[in-house]
């Protein structure tokens, strides 16, 4: 690990990227190109992920002002307790799934409720259709352990949790890319 470019200053930058990143796979590619709706699960995951992405902007700005050592560190250590959160949100939902841990009851889609179309009127009248969190409404083809979405970003969430923990305890790189070579 000594060898990782991460550090207390670099690393808020990389902990937004990351958290776009996975928000925008989210909306873009399953919610956009896929048209898979979240369930209430996914949802709190993507909560997780909005701050730290401010987390990470405040961070960011802080460190423009001139911020101390001190606080760089708090902010790594607070960008790796919003990925905890993310990665504790993402394994529940991905054994929920499995049948290993119970979920919440207002996860579960109501027997008999039907999609949205049509009219309000004719919606208002009718039973409307809740994504459950308790089916993986994508996995991804040919890959060991079928992990489904909530699974790969409890995965995802974890590693960047120890980043952050990581580039908490690092001093801030010297950068030597402008000064002149030394003879």
């Amino acid at each position: 690990m000594n060898k990782l470019p991460f550090d207390r200053v670099r690393w808020p930058l990389v902990a937004l990227l990351a958290s776009a990143a996975m928000l925008a796979a989210a909306f873009g590619i399953f919610e956009a190109l896929m048209y898979l709706a979240p369930c209430q699960m996914c949802w709190w995951q993507r909560y997780a992920h909005f701050a730290t992405c401010g987390v990470a902007l405040v961070a960011i700005v802080c460190n423009w002002r001139g911020a101390g050592p001190q606080l760089m560190t708090g902010f790594s250590i607070l960008l790796g307790m919003t990925f905890a959160v993310s990665f504790f949100l993402g394994g529940w939902h991905a054994l929920f799934e499995w049948n290993l841990a119970p979920g919440p009851d207002t996860c579960v889609a109501a027997p008999g409720s039907e999609a949205i179309t049509g009219n309000l009127s004719d919606i208002l009248s009718r039973p409307i259709g809740v994504v459950s969190c308790k089916d993986a409404m994508w996995r991804l083809p040919n890959a060991p352990w079928g992990l489904s979405m909530a699974g790969y970003n409890a995965i995802i969430s974890g590693v960047l949790m120890v980043l952050s923990f990581y580039s908490a305890t690092q001093p801030p790189m010297r950068d030597t890319a402008n000064e002149p070579v030394q003879p």
